[in-house]
């Protein structure tokens, strides 16, 4: 069955939507698990969420964030997690725009969950002592079609790992932080969740695939049926309650049928 694709005018629609899914899903006692990229993407979902979650008064104790992927310096066996005061580290991007909007509603830096690049089995642990992921938002890198920090090439069955990361994902992720000012400023390692574990882990993924630059992105996620090395974030696919959002402008070139 083709994962389903909704098309909304903007990126805040998406946004607001998604927020407003993780805020249903913290109704309950339950903890409620959403796995999150750091960046541009997800940066919608944040602001919408920080709203409606105030506006609402809606408590966020429940909550837990999964970062999947960290940027890492040092050397096999003695990797060292980018300090999240760094402007493009991705814990940094969750606590500046996760948590610390959040604080007031209960969210701690107990809600955070990241890969350790030094005992990288740990974070597959952690995640299943909650039960999984219940909400996994997506990413594609808009060049090379990474997801996480899985860059073309990654086999289907790839864990959690250091990675060294190929120029064309250093070069979108250059332009996802744009104090990043040449490539020389990007990391070229960094800790990820494994294709295999994004999919066995999550209950439901969402891939969020918003602005023209995402165009093309779009359209090679669109008209994959399942797992592409070539594309990584294609495994979107082979998770179980996948959905695609995107906007008006991410979708233009779209051809497919059934785009809703």
């Amino acid at each position: 069955m083709p994962t389903p694709i909704t098309v909304m005018p903007s990126a805040d629609d998406i946004g607001e939507t998604v927020a407003q899914r993780i805020l249903d899903g913290l109704a309950g006692d339950d903890t409620f698990v959403v796995g999150f990229p750091a960046g541009r993407s997800a940066t919608p979902v944040a602001v919408a969420l920080d709203r409606l979650a105030h506006e609402q008064g809606v408590r966020v104790d429940n909550l837990k964030v999964v970062m999947m992927d960290e940027y890492v310096t040092g050397h096999a066996g003695k990797w060292r997690l980018l300090s999240p005061h760094t402007p493009h580290s991705c814990i940094g991007w969750a606590q500046r725009n996760l948590l610390a909007p959040l604080r007031d509603l209960g969210a701690t830096s107990r809600s955070l969950i990241a890969p350790d690049p030094n005992q990288p089995g740990a974070f597959e642990r952690a995640v299943r002592a909650e039960g999984g992921i219940d909400l996994f938002l997506l990413a594609s890198g808009q060049g090379d079609g990474h997801v996480a920090l899985n860059g073309p090439g990654t086999p289907r069955e790839a864990r959690t790992r250091v990675v060294s990361l190929p120029e064309s994902t250093r070069r979108d992720n250059q332009s996802t932080f744009p104090h990043l000012r040449s490539l020389g400023d990007v990391p070229t390692h960094g800790v990820t969740i494994g294709t295999a574990e994004l999919a066995a882990l999550s209950h439901s993924v969402l891939m969020l695939l918003w602005g023209p630059n995402k165009s093309y992105a779009f359209d090679r996620i669109s008209h994959a049926t399942g797992y592409d090395p070539a594309w990584p974030a294609t495994i979107v696919h082979d998770c179980r309650n996948p959905q695609i959002y995107a906007d008006h402008e991410a979708a233009q070139s779209a051809r497919r049928e059934g785009v809703s």
